[in-house]
């Protein structure tokens, strides 16, 4: 099961109704004496919140139940997502242009109207599009992130301390309006906020896109399915930037200190076993555990480099730089690699091997490798204030609307195509209206509640 910092998911919910109910096996004594996953509750593993608010739940009575898992056991061994904007490789080769020294949004979109305007070409000789999103407009986003605050959660406080939700700004309609800009210049694909990822990896791997977004894996694999690079080269996609932050300081990839929720494994007291259990998950998170389950056998998946750390055969790493995928199944079938992204607590592949995961040192795009270094982690410590939601007396009921994904994006989207830019601004702000007004004004009542829990302790971080 998977659970979020602050128990507001349903399975979170779950989890708490059985262990209030003395249906789960309490191993808050058990698990220092398996020193492999002893450290997965420690704060930096998991964050201040989880631990609180899930892990410690007040009906638990000082027991606890859940035991994290696919978290990270230091800072090199958390994921690294590489979201950003993305370019066609000949486009600022033919423009002028260094993508690096693009650092706002504003300088963006004129980066991307001079591409419109010189008239680039897809593979196939057809008309190029300027810029593309993956599946149902993920992640426009990044095309937005000068407008983009460096912070943990979509509150704030303001300067009379009060708390403040981001999507009443003014920062929030300006943003979106910027949407509305694109598409009404012809700069954003009319299509992406509705598109499959097979229709998007169709446009990027043909090169009709000139700029994509979201994960810069995602935008390399479309290349891949579509042999691009080998046809043409010259058009591998290159990352725009990274854009910086409002304040102007450099993108990074944020963090909390210690995951804010997890997948997680509980024990019923149907368990005939449990000493088994945790013994089993104490091995495959050792050292020699970690590498049978993740690289197999020696001489067989794997062989040791001078270091003594095991690395892919040559053979499987050829295989996977050109067809990762293929090379991934034919490893689960063998049960390498599968078990691994099931079991593991906290995770310390890159402190023991050198990698975070097998192929990364030796097969992974260099392209990739590039980004990751001017797109690095970097924690943000003290306890995110969104934990603190959940504590209203009517959430559960508040959040279905307040919180609503789809009726925000009715709004929004609806705007984006707008005749004009002040018919698109009201729609916005109908949309702040709405949550302003509904139920009653009832927003105005949650954040007051929040800001009174913003006084209850000095350790918070928006």
């Amino acid at each position: 099961m998977r659970l979020t910092g602050g128990g507001s998911s349903g399975s979170t919910g779950i989890i708490k109704k059985a262990g209030a109910e003395g249906r789960l096996i309490d191993i808050k004594d058990m698990l220092p004496n398996y020193p492999n996953i002893s450290d997965a509750w420690d704060v930096g593993v998991i964050s201040q919140k989880y631990l609180e608010n899930d892990i410690d739940d007040p009906s638990f009575n000082g027991a606890r139940y859940i035991l994290p898992t696919e978290v990270a056991g230091d800072v090199e061994d958390i994921a690294m997502w590489n979201y950003g904007v993305f370019v066609r490789g000949d486009v600022p080769e033919a423009l002028g242009i260094d993508p690096t020294s693009i650092k706002t949004t504003e300088e963006l979109l004129d980066f991307m109207q001079k591409a419109k305007d010189y008239g680039f070409k897809d593979v196939n000789g057809n008309d190029c599009i300027v810029a593309t999103t993956f599946h149902n407009g993920w992640s426009y986003d990044n095309y937005l992130q000068s407008y983009n605050e460096k912070k943990l959660t979509g509150y704030s406080l303001d300067a009379d301390g009060n708390v403040t939700y981001d999507k009443l700004s003014e920062n929030y309609v300006n943003k979106n309006l910027v949407v509305w800009k694109m598409v009404h210049d012809g700069l954003l694909d009319k299509e992406c906020f509705t598109t499959t990822d097979d229709a998007a990896n169709e446009k990027v791997g043909n090169g009709t896109a000139l700029f994509t977004c979201a994960q810069y894996g995602v935008t390399v694999n479309a290349t891949k399915q579509s042999g691009l690079y080998d046809s043409n080269p010259e058009m591998r996609y290159t990352w725009v930037g990274p854009l910086n932050y409002s304040d102007g300081s450099a993108q990074v990839q944020i963090e909390s200190e210690g995951r804010s929720g997890s997948p997680a494994i509980i024990f019923p007291t149907t368990c005939s076993n449990i000493d088994a259990a945790m013994t089993w998950l104490d091995y495959v998170n050792s050292k020699e555990g970690t590498k049978l389950i993740c690289y197999g056998f020696e001489g067989d998946t794997y062989e040791l480099n001078a270091d003594g750390q095991p690395r892919m055969t040559a053979e499987l790493a050829e295989r996977y730089a050109t067809d990762s995928e293929s090379v991934n199944k034919e490893l689960r079938q063998r049960g390498i690699g599968y078990m691994a992204g099931r079991s593991y607590v906290a995770k310390k592949n890159a402190k023991w091997f050198g990698e975070s995961a097998p192929f990364e040192a030796d097969a992974e795009n260099e392209y990739i490798t590039a980004y990751k270094k001017v797109h690095p982690v970097e924690i943000l410590k003290g306890y995110a204030i969104d934990a603190m939601a959940p504590g209203y007396e009517n959430y559960s009921d508040f959040s279905e609307w307040a919180f609503d994904d789809v009726k925000e994006k009715e709004y929004i989207e609806r705007a984006f195509f707008a005749d004009t830019e002040e018919e698109a601004r009201q729609i916005i702000l109908d949309y702040q209206e709405y949550l302003k007004t509904n139920n009653g004004g009832e927003m105005e009542k949650f954040l007051d509640y929040m800001t009174e829990q913003s006084k209850t302790r000095d350790d918070f971080a928006y």
